[in-house]
């Protein structure tokens, strides 16, 4: 029903907007019909050179700063939901990118997939739903990526490439507003100092809302408030044209409310956006991040340093039992400082042997003090905990041309890893008990791919690879050395695709087949002997995930361009048995938390030479399961967003409703200790303005 509504609405809004132009505008755009009227190729820098999208072997997913514009999106997860196997896990206890079903459990703060911004790594879950302006195009590659990347992935990467200043000149201010008192605004400017040599560029965006959800208890409607703000500077100086060197600083604010999770069943059930609470539920996060790029392209060797500096402190204040009376809440102080190095040398232009060598070096200090002050104060929790966490690797990859439309790729990465993580555990005025761990981890992975271009316009591939993601601490609910630590978990990733362009450039089409097998797959569980809210992160033996990703683009029409996208990956567990009540429990046969199995999307976009344009999407998601036992899940749902304008001499106006059916859907649920079932409300129907002016 929804997608038949979508299709309706798809119709008349494009039929509506081809409608309004006059005849002289229509004799314009056919002269320009044999330009517009074919897909120009993606160039992508996703495998640390410029090459085209239809000629890596790899599944890779772009979206340009024209899509992401006229999908109306302000965060990356909002973009990342309309691609093929790939969610932004949205919930309060941590966002987290699930790439193929694979994605951290709940509450770590490390995540399977590497989010860098400008070859700088984002490296904390929270960090990851990017409130982003000024972007370029966003690339994604699904897989392991450690032998082309600095920071170890093992699920995939996700590259957001922001648009660097240079001779032109341009600058722009916006206006968003909509339902729930939602404001975004901000403005950018980027120009040359002096011409050829230097050049500067700024934004600023402040992303404000109520919020949907009401505290009963309080009468408040700003339980779910957010107020963000997001600086982004470089200076970019080239004396020569061999030489680049940008000096960026990145700085953000958010001040949020909390007070998402309800009851569903149970005694203290409340409705839809409706919560019961006596705790403050805020949290505040600040981070600075400045970095230094440098590149040298020389005639025989590309050479790029990245240095980037990271200070991260994320405070929250949650009611632990989620009702009107007050039985304790939860204080938490996260303090995070890192430094990464990465340093890069590559084969310049095209040549029939690619290469690509790196080193990589990271250290972080983590500081986390979590109390959780309960009504009987002899039952309150207070942990301390303080790690250092340190990561070396040098990888490489190169691309031999055995033939003119045959290429084999190899690549290896050795990575050593050092934690060691400190932590005292105290409940009630009972002593304190401190314990420690010391963890060293050597790990080599190799990949390798061989690429045949059947024609000029497909090309075929097989890739096999490996991955890991480092092992941790139990930063949250640890109360024993036993449940303060887990170790690394690996990957075998095998993946056949085809890639195809049809109908002189005016579709592609691109498959890709994969299985996934998983080895000590990193997973929460009870403690049996830590009592109630006591969980063990541990290894589980084994799972695998095995799918498909399909994605379709075409440009029927001169100004129109459709756009198509599926993916389904299965997800299980082969191996994890544990202790429930002094008996063996076995998971085998249950599918992997906090990502749906199926993933989809449909979208429309129309722009004609007068101004107007339009688009509409559909995405939407399979079943999704919240709990190791797959006893808590969310059908599957399909979300409509449509953004419809005019854009004249500098200014734009635009209309935009997301979620415009209000489909019902859960970000996250959890049973409590008797039983009863609490939910995180997916947002609503919303609907806004825009107000943009461009230089």
């Amino acid at each position: 029903m929804h997608a038949l509504s979508f299709f309706i609405m798809l119709f008349l809004l494009l039929s509506g907007t081809a409608f309004a132009q006059d005849k002289a505008a229509e004799e314009k755009a056919k002269i320009g019909e044999i330009k517009t009227h074919v897909l120009e190729p993606v160039t992508v820098t996703a495998t640390k050179r410029e090459e085209r999208l239809g000629k890596i072997p790899a599944s890779i997913s772009t979206v340009s700063d024209v899509e992401i514009e006229e999908m109306g999106a302000w965060k990356l997860g909002e973009v990342l939901d309309t691609l093929p196997n790939v969610w932004m896990k949205n919930a309060t206890s941590g966002d987290a990118i699930a790439i193929r079903g694979l994605t951290s459990f709940d509450t770590s703060i490390y995540s399977p997939v590497g989010l860098y911004v400008d070859d700088v790594p984002q490296p904390l879950t929270y960090m990851q739903n990017l409130l982003f302006l000024d972007v370029e195009r966003i690339e994604v590659l699904r897989g392991p990526q450690g032998t082309l990347y600095g920071k170890n992935s093992e699920a995939g990467v996700v590259n957001v490439v922001l648009k660097k200043p240079d001779n032109q000149t341009r600058a722009s201010v916006f206006a968003d507003y909509g339902s729930y008192n939602t404001l975004r605004a901000g403005g950018l400017v980027s120009a040359p100092l002096v011409k050829d040599l230097l050049y500067f560029s700024g934004n600023f965006v402040r992303y404000q809302t109520d919020g949907y959800m009401h505290n009963e208890y309080k009468d408040d409607d700003r339980a779910g408030k957010n107020e963000s703000m997001l600086g982004h500077g470089v200076l970019r100086w080239t004396p020569t044209s061999a030489f680049d060197l940008r000096l960026t600083m990145d700085a953000s604010h958010v001040d949020k409310g909390i007070g998402m999770l309800r009851y569903e069943t149970g005694s203290n059930a409340t409705k839809r956006f409706n919560v019961m609470s006596d705790a403050s539920d805020d949290s505040e996060e600040n981070t600075i991040n400045p970095s230094v790029t440098a590149k040298y392209s020389g005639e025989a060797v590309e050479v790029t340093s990245i240095t980037s500096y990271m200070d991260y402190r994320y405070q929250f204040l949650s009611d632990l039992d989620r009702t009107s009376t007050f039985k304790g809440y939860s204080d938490v102080d996260l303090k995070q400082q890192g430094i990464t190095q990465e340093l890069r040398f590559a084969s310049p232009g095209k040549q029939r042997l690619t290469w690509l060598v790196g080193l990589f070096g990271s250290s972080s200090h983590s500081d986390v003090q979590l109390n959780r002050i309960r009504s009987v104060s002899a039952a309150s929790t207070y942990l301390d905990t303080d790690a250092t966490e340190s990561s070396w690797a040098a990888f490489g990859q190169a691309t031999y041309s055995i033939l003119d439309n045959l290429r084999l790729t190899a690549g290896l990465r050795g990575e050593y890893d050092n934690a060691h993580g400190g932590q005292t555990s105290r409940t009630g005025t009972t002593s304190l008990v401190g314990y420690s761990k010391e963890m060293d981890a050597f790990e080599v992975l190799p990949m390798a791919s061989l690429a045949y271009d059947i024609t000029p316009r497909a090309t075929a591939y097989a890739t096999w690879s490996n991955g890991f993601l480092a092992g941790g601490f139990n930063y949250f609910s640890a109360n024993s050395l036993e449940t303060f630590y887990y170790q690394p978990e690996h990957t075998t990733n095998y993946e056949v695709g085809l890639k195809t362009n049809w109908f002189d450039n005016k579709l592609t089409a691109n498959l890709a087949l994969f299985y996934m097998d998983i080895r000590d797959k990193q997973v929460r569980e009870e403690d049996p002997n830590g009592g109630v809210g006591v969980w063990k992160f541990t290894n589980a033996g084994r799972a695998h995930s095995q799918g498909v990703e399909v994605e379709l683009t075409a440009k029927p029409l001169a100004g129109l361009e459709l756009q198509g996208g599926l993916g389904y990956a299965y997800t299980v567990i082969d191996d994890w048995t544990t202790v429930t009540d002094g008996v063996p429990y076995s998971y085998k046969g249950k599918r992997l938390p906090w990502a749906p199995d199926l993933t989809y999307h449909l979208g429309a976009g129309y722009s004609h030479s007068s101004g107007f344009f339009g688009r509409a999407d559909l995405y939407g998601a399979g079943t999704q399961y919240f709990d190791a036992e797959n006893s808590l899940s969310q059908d599957g749902f399909a979300l409509v967003n449509a953004r419809v304008g005019y854009a004249f001499n500098h200014w734009e106006v635009a209309l935009w409703g997301k979620n415009i059916f209000d489909v019902e859907h859960a970000t996250k649920k959890v049973r409590d200790s008797s039983g009863d079932v609490m939910v995180e409300d997916g947002a609503p129907q919303t609907f806004g303005a825009s107000l943009t002016w461009r230089f």
